[in-house]
């Protein structure tokens, strides 16, 4: 009797661990989907276009003020506070839409890898493949982007590291 006490112990204690650990990864799952995502977003608007918004934003005769409510309407939600912010937006922001813009260049994400480093902080490694081509022209090219992304506990970013200047280099050709 004790015995069949003891193995019902043992097996209501492992089912009980199986259960936590199972829950434990999805919950870890669904936290990294949400920093891909955050970042991801982030990456999508820094790199895609220039759209008709953008046009609309850069050509205005108040460009500046309608080019950073478009920054704003575009990036400030995925940001932890508003220095995060505004620091995004003084090191890249709409600077790779501009080169693109003046130099009659398009550009997408192609694709975008993530890998999370070993740091007890929310620190993304992020690679991207953009597309760019040239207006008029039939052929693109692809160029790849790496930076890091650093995250809070509610999936803003805290800071963005952007490597792009060989991108940037291209458009301005």
């Amino acid at each position: 009797m004790q015995k069949q006490t003891y193995k019902l112990f043992v097996i209501a204690l492992f089912t009980s661990f199986l259960i936590l650990v199972g829950c434990t990864e999805k919950t870890e799952t669904k936290i990294q989907n949400e920093n891909i995502e955050t970042v991801e977003a982030v990456l999508q608007n820094a790199f895609t276009g220039p759209d008709d918004e953008f046009k609309k934003a850069f050509n205005s005769d108040t460009d500046i003020e309608d080019l950073a409510q478009y920054e704003e309407k575009l990036y400030k939600d995925y940001f932890a506070n508003g220095e995060a912010f505004v620091e995004f937006i003084m090191s890249y922001g709409s600077g790779m839409m501009i080169e693109a813009i003046k130099n009659d260049y398009s550009i997408k994400v192609k694709n975008i890898e993530y890998e999370k480093t070993e740091s007890k902080e929310i620190i993304y490694d992020f690679t991207a493949e953009i597309q760019y081509q040239k207006e008029g022209n039939e052929s693109s090219e692809i160029e790849t982007v790496t930076g890091q992304a650093n995250l809070n506990e509610e999936h803003k970013i805290e800071v963005m590291l952007i490597r792009g200047e060989d991108l940037l280099a291209t458009l301005n050709n």
